[in-house]
Parts: C-alpha cells; structure tokens; sequence
C-alpha cells in the first residue's frame, strides 16, 4: 500500500483531518515537518495509507486547509 505525507498548517486541522480519514478507513497519522537540518518546522503532515485523490479530496470538500 502506498504512504503519503498530506501537509497541513495547524495542528488543529491535522487533528480534524486525521479523524475524518480513519472515518473513511485510512490509516491516518500525525507526524511534525521537520527542516533539512533535522529540526521542527512550522507546521503538521498527516501520513496516510491509501488512495491519495480520495483522501485529499474528503479533506478538502470539510474545509480542512491542505498546503
């Protein structure tokens, strides 16, 4: 199964995002952007499982900012 990171500014829409994609039965998770030093960037990713068309477009169609 192929993984993909779906970017998100707010830990409050990766939260809403997660939840909604293990609603529709991803396999979702929470990981922090990370810079190329290693470092902790500004903002969130959620990692999905699955079919990234649909995913993205459940996000968006409940007005889940993805950048």
């Amino acid at each position: 199964m192929d993984n993909y990171l779906i970017s998100v500014g707010t830990i409050t829409y990766a939260i809403k995002g997660r939840d909604l994609l293990r609603d529709l039965g991803f396999k979702a998770n929470i990981t922090r952007k990370t810079g190329a030093s290693g470092a902790a960037g500004c903002g969130y990713s959620i990692r999905i499982e699955g079919d990234l068309d649909k995913a993205m477009d459940a996000l968006i169609k409940a007005g889940i900012k993805v950048q």
